[in-house]
């Protein structure tokens, strides 16, 4: 079916899929159970753009209401060359959406107006037309012996007398040399912040008992909050362990599909920790939308 008949399709569609709008996994499910029963093309196509929509609109962006957006509203992006999707944004905005006819080159043409406003940084990089009819470029392949995983590298040689080198997995492939430097691991310093900073309540100062919380997903974010506010209410919060690969198969006999994703097999995990830790009360919340 090519696309301007798939787009013809979806705006013709009367009673479109609801799909929801979960993951990929969950989506792909609902889509084939709706292929199931018989849903046409058109249906499905148009569930999947209210999905796309509903997704930036609640997941990403955020809002609470379509109100937030104010009464103008402009659509850019190649995705929105698509004229179904652009309807679908109509609809559930209840408002007309203006698109220009260059929606696809929009971020390019903020790139270039960007670039226009510092060009006392200098004139471009780029490759002149006499540059490039001069350019040439050697190609060498050869193995990396700087450790055990011998990467095969390909290594281009430009007639400026740079290099570049392809292949590698680290930077001793490339011939970088580590360098010491100064700054803080934030990684490493959001985990430690996150997780080592909260002192629980021994039992005997927890009138409420424990109640345990899995390491996982959004408590990478959360953690605080509900750890204050269970502490705050008289409990013993207990954290499950970090993430292992011995923890990742404690929770696999669990998990009812494959299809599940790996974050949420590997909560599995930290559940069954809890589990065998003797954790009575588990908290995990399913929380649908967030606003900071």
């Amino acid at each position: 079916m090519e696309l301007n008949e798939f787009v013809n399709e979806t705006l013709r569609s009367q009673n479109p899929v609801d799909l929801g709008t979960r993951c990929t996994v969950f989506m792909n499910s609902r889509v084939k159970q709706a292929q199931k029963e018989g849903r046409s093309v058109g249906d499905i196509a148009a569930g999947l753009s209210y999905s796309v929509i509903k997704n930036a609109l609640y997941k990403v962006i955020k809002i609470a209401s379509t109100d937030e957006l104010g009464d103008h509203v402009v659509a850019q992006g190649g995705s929105f060359q698509n004229d179904a999707l652009l309807r679908a944004l109509e609809l559930t905005l209840g408002k007309d959406v203006l698109r220009l006819d260059i929606s696809g080159l929009m971020g390019a043409f903020g790139a270039a107006l960007l670039a226009k406003d510092q060009k006392e940084y200098g004139l471009s990089s780029i490759l002149t037309k006499e540059q490039l009819a001069h350019f040439q470029v050697d190609n060498t392949i050869t193995r990396c012996q700087r450790c055990s995983n011998h990467c095969l590298l390909t290594i281009s040689a430009f007639s400026d007398g740079k290099k570049f080198v392809s292949g590698n997995r680290c930077e001793r492939g490339a011939g970088r040399q580590n360098q010491q430097h100064s700054l803080p691991n934030l990684f490493s310093y959001k985990y430690k912040r996150l997780f080592q900073h909260y002192t629980p309540l021994d039992a005997a100062s927890a009138p409420r008992g424990t109640i345990g919380i899995p390491r996982v997903l959004n408590m990478y974010e959360n953690y605080p909050f509900w750890f204050t506010f269970f502490t705050k209410l008289g409990f013993r919060v207990v954290l499950s362990s970090a993430s292992s690969k011995k923890l990742y198969t404690l929770g696999m006999s669990t998990i009812p599909s494959q299809t599940v994703c790996y974050p949420a097999k590997l909560s599995h995990g930290h559940i069954m920790e809890l589990i065998q830790k003797g954790i009575k009360r588990i908290f995990y919340p399913c929380v649908a939308l967030e606003k900071k």
